[in-house]
This record gives structure tokens, C-alpha cells and sequence, in this order.
């Protein structure tokens, strides 16, 4: 097992990311993994033909807070008046009147004092606005070709992993010490530095497994039960198109504070449509090559497993 790296770290914005070097690693899982879903499968090498970096932690709600004062944008969550909240009382979960990022589990809660907890309750437009109004602040500062913006499925995986396949981004034996799983007990987001260094990939990349689930560029499918883009990865199907309606899931990864040691793996898979906000689901900047953007609205459906 590879030891971590001293990686190439940049600031921008006061933000530290981390180089993941170009080149192949393996991604998915072993046919024979107890542990593994079957749209994990095949376990293959994919190749990244680029350096990219990549975010030390999650966004956390004083970053959000920050892009809202700058730019009075309001999310879906604020304009709809309502969003998903994950009740750890009755184990489901609850469509709540008033809940949005300020008000991560209703309109009774707060984010006072969660300043360094990663936002939730952004959906997938809503991360989309926020890496434009980056990319627009640092634009002179950047490498000619890149931007802000979310990973794709294939980058996130190689920044929480590796490129030796290990199952969590600390090694293949679980430790509650390391993330907050539901193993750890405390079901509710904590600060995106509570399990630094131990839970850190072999890059340094911080709470890559639990917390919160974080968005992807990369599309499922229209059918929340069956890939259209499986495994395995291949960028020239399809699946990194951005333009891609409200009608097909996009893939989310990493786990949160409610999933077990299966669902906090470097190479579990969930999914939610891009319109969606919940109290487990944040997100996670990347710089990365320009892939083009559009914007679509919809309507809103039941929430998926995670």
C-alpha cells in the first residue's frame, strides 16, 4: 500500500487544493468484494489525461454564505420553500416546509456555529452557480483551458483512493475514528477538519468518505434502477455531458454521517436527481479542463437510498 504523497498544493481564494496527477487508476471494485454493489463492476484502470486539483475539504456553509452576500443568489431549496430532511428518529425521510441551506433541517434550525460544516441542501444547479461565480473571481489566476467546477465521477474516485483501489481513502480497514459514518454515532454533519490527518487520501484530500454525500458531473441514467452509463467509465459515451435534462440522475458520491462502512467507500455509487437538495448532500470544488454548462429546471420526485 502506497504511502501519502506530498502533494503539489495551490491557494486560490484562500482556498487549498491539492494536485492529482494525470494518469491511470484503478477504479470500481473486485468481483469477489463482499462489500461492493454490482454497479461497481467491472473493477477496471481509467486513464486521466490531465492534471487536475482538487478542494482539501468539502464547501462548508461560511464558503456559501460568502457567494450568496457576493452575488444575492437564492437557491432552489429558498425559491420552492421546501426540501428533504433525513430524520435519524424514525429512519426516513421527511419533506420539510422551510428547510434550505440556512435552515439545513427546517425551519427551526440553524447553521449558527455549523460555519465549518459542509453546506447541505445545495442542489446540483445550485453548485453549478457556485463554481461560475468562482471561476469569474479567479479566472486570471488559472491555467488557460480550466475552471472551477464539480469532478466527475472518474475524478473524484482517483482523488479519494489513489490509484491502488483501496476500499477507503485511508487504506482497506475501516475505522469509525477516520469519518463520520453512521458506525460513528453521531448522525449529523461535523466540521470538514474533524478527522484530519487520519481520514486524509494518500493526496491529503480530507473527508472524502462520510459526511456528506457530494455531487458529480457524471449521469446515471433516466432509470434510477438500471445505469445507462455503466461500467466500465468511459467519457466519450456520454455521461459527462452537462446539458443532460432534469430527467436523468446524476451521481453522487462519498457517503454521509447516515450510510454504513459499504456506503462510505471510495467506490460506492448513489444517485440523485440534479434538482434535489438534502440535508446529507453537499459538494466539493475541483479545478479541472472546461466541459460546457447549461442550466434546466424540474420538478421534484422522492428521494432515492441515500
Amino acid at each position: 500500500m502506497k504511502t501519502k504523497q506530498t502533494p503539489d498544493t495551490r491557494t486560490w481564494g484562500e482556498m487549498d487544493f491539492v494536485q492529482i496527477p494525470k494518469g491511470g487508476f484503478v477504479m470500481g471494485s473486485e468481483d469477489d468484494n463482499v462489500l461492493a454493489f454490482g454497479d461497481e463492476k467491472p473493477q477496471h484502470t481509467f486513464e486521466i489525461s490531465y492534471d487536475y486539483w482538487v478542494r482539501r475539504f468539502p464547501v462548508t456553509n461560511a464558503m456559501f454564505a460568502e457567494f450568496v452576500r457576493s452575488t444575492s443568489f437564492e437557491t432552489r431549496a429558498e425559491r420552492e420553500g421546501w426540501c428533504w430532511v433525513w430524520s435519524s428518529k424514525d429512519g426516513k425521510w421527511e419533506k420539510k416546509e422551510g428547510a434550505n441551506w440556512k435552515h439545513p433541517l427546517g425551519a427551526n434550525s440553524s447553521i449558527d456555529g455549523l460555519e465549518k460544516h459542509p453546506v447541505v441542501q445545495v442542489c446540483w444547479y445550485d453548485t453549478l452557480a457556485f463554481c461560475g461565480w468562482l471561476t469569474q473571481k479567479h479566472i486570471s489566476d488559472l491555467q488557460q483551458g480550466y475552471h472551477f467546477r464539480l469532478p466527475s465521477e472518474a475524478e473524484w474516485e482517483k482523488a479519494a483512493r489513489g490509484t491502488d483501489g483501496r476500499e477507503w481513502p485511508w487504506g482497506n480497514s475501516f475505522d469509525t475514528a477516520r469519518c463520520n459514518s453512521k458506525d460513528g454515532g453521531k448522525l449529523c454533519t461535523t466540521s470538514v477538519r474533524s478527522h484530519v490527518p487520519q481520514g486524509d487520501s494518500v493526496y491529503g484530500v480530507a473527508e472524502m468518505s462520510g459526511n456528506v454525500w457530494e455531487w458529480t458531473i457524471t449521469l446515471w441514467g433516466e432509470d434510477r434502477d438500471t445505469p445507462s452509463f455503466d461500467y466500465p467509465y468511459r467519457r466519450e459515451d456520454g455521461r459527462e455531458n452537462l446539458k443532460a435534462g432534469d430527467g436523468f440522475y446524476r451521481v453522487i458520491r462519498g457517503g454521509s454521517y447516515k450510510d454504513d462502512i459499504r456506503g462510505v467507500r471510495c467506490a460506492c455509487r448513489d444517485i440523485d436527481p440534479p434538482f434535489y437538495s438534502l440535508s446529507n448532500l453537499g459538494f466539493r470544488v475541483f479545478v479541472a479542463p472546461i466541459i460546457e454548462n447549461e442550466n434546466i429546471s424540474g420538478d421534484a420526485i422522492e428521494p432515492d437510498k441515500n
